[in-house]
């Protein structure tokens, strides 16, 4: 098996998305929230970023972004308040 910096980005991204209960965990089998985890892995992969900036091959440098932003959107999502989305009374956004 050849080790590549994809296969550990996809690593990681893969333990992000688990850890936002995005996919169910592989050895469970079963999908559970674990936020805390979840940004522990982004700010892994923005290490990452940080320390390889300038070192990557495009497609390594897109793979990146790509990752730390699907990432970033879905726990933002996850962590938005459902009542600060919706209209008050007057109809204004709380």
């Amino acid at each position: 098996m050849t080790i590549d910096f994809s296969g550990i980005v996809q690593m990681f991204q893969i333990e992000g998305f688990t850890a936002l209960g995005k996919i169910a965990h592989p050895m469970t089998g079963k999908t559970e929230k674990n936020l805390e985890q979840a940004s522990f892995v982004i700010d892994l992969l923005a290490v990452l970023q940080e320390k390889t900036k300038g070192n990557l091959t495009d497609s390594e440098a897109r793979l990146l972004d790509n990752a730390l932003r699907d990432l970033r959107l879905n726990y933002v999502a996850d962590n938005a308040s459902p009542a600060s989305s919706m209209p008050d009374s007057s109809g204004d956004l709380t």
